[in-house]
């Protein structure tokens, strides 16, 4: 099974050594002070504390002091895996899964998170769940993918508990369960998880595992929306363009929205800023710039769009009329089954 999500990589909070050059080096960490925590971890990385050099080999792995250095991060992350540190057990895979200073090898990777997960690391549970739940290094395992999930999002994992709800919302390996994938968003989205928070702005809009309610979508679509999340810049311009859920009929901050999903190659977007622009709806009418997006989106196979040009063609809008490319572009989305396309091929 496929799940959407966003693949973290590197935690940034550090289990504390023992002393305070290890507290204070921490401190600097935290503050992004990465030269001062490099100086205070050094002599304790040195004396063979796997706190340290897991400190270090993330500053070195994630480039904090200039460029990365895989070859030194790998060095002390080892060091500190040999000691059964977890966060550097887990480290170790992620160079493995995205092939940091070595060949990408999901084998190994689903080796190393299993050594971290193993010792309770959320995250390396979290990132066990997704290998088995797509099949990567390991082979696709549904029950497995809930083991793990399960275990990380018990432990407030705000990804895993993303992704276990995409489990529940989509029945990978059990009964579909809306109302528990909504559970799960909510607690990912409180966390600040833009991907839940977009999918519980959807589940209120749709009343999916919750009761209906725009306002409760706008609420999240909004949240989403404000982390730069396309498909909820989207959803929140179509809520401003209608005036749904307690906000006002405002089409300029729709194709605003609009325009700001659409920049980031949302096709879905493109093709709503294009109808806003045939209909001058919230700007000025403007059929040639319509034509643009909707070809933009059209090009990327997107079948509304690709009968919108259709449409222009045929009424000779922002184009000379001619029903020969009219009808090349109602094909290219009637071969995609859409429906209107196929009615307007019939008619023409």
């Amino acid at each position: 099974m496929n799940l959407k999500s966003i693949f973290l990589t590197f935690s940034l909070l550090l289990a504390v050594s023992s002393g305070s050059y290890a507290d204070e080096a921490q401190t600097a960490y935290e503050n992004k002070d990465y030269a001062t925590a490099l100086k205070l971890w050094q002599p304790l990385a040195d004396k063979g504390d796997p706190v340290a050099q897991y400190g270090i080999g993330s500053i070195y792995l994630n480039g904090y002091t200039g460029e990365e250095d895989y070859a030194k991060a790998r060095d002390l992350l080892n060091k500190s895996a040999d000691q059964n540190y977890a966060r550097a057990q887990n480290a170790i895979g992620d160079m493995y899964r995205m092939g940091l200073g070595t060949e990408e090898d999901a084998a190994e990777s689903a080796i190393w998170y299993r050594k971290a997960a193993e010792q309770g690391l959320a995250r390396a549970q979290r990132n066990l769940g997704f290998l088995y739940s797509n099949g990567i290094g390991v082979d696709e395992d549904d029950a497995q993918a809930l083991i793990w999930l399960t275990k990380g999002a018990d432990q407030g994992d705000d990804q895993a508990q993303y992704y276990l709800g995409n489990v529940y919302s989509n029945g990978f390996g059990v009964e579909v369960d809306k109302a528990a994938a909504a559970a799960l968003y909510r607690k990912s989205a409180e966390q600040g998880n833009v991907d839940s928070q977009n999918y519980l702005a959807l589940a209120y809009e749709n009343g999916e595992g919750v009761e209906q309610s725009d306002k409760d979508a706008v609420l999240w679509y909004t949240k989403a929306a404000e982390q730069g999340a396309y498909l909820s810049q989207m959803s929140l311009g179509n809520m401003y363009l209608e005036g749904r859920g307690g906000l006002p009929k405002d089409p300029k901050k729709a194709v605003e929205l609009y325009q700001l999903s659409a920049d980031q190659g949302y096709t879905v977007a493109m093709d709503n800023l294009a109808l806003q622009y045939v209909s001058g709806t919230g700007v000025e009418q403007d059929y040639k710039k319509a034509m643009e997006l909707f070809q933009l989106a059209a090009e990327q196979g997107y079948a509304p769009a690709q009968y919108n040009i259709g449409v222009l063609y045929n009424l000779g809008q922002g184009v000379k009329k001619d029903m020969k490319q009219a009808r090349y572009w109602w094909q290219l989305a009637a071969d995609q089954g859409n429906e209107s396309a196929v009615a307007a091929l019939k008619a023409n």
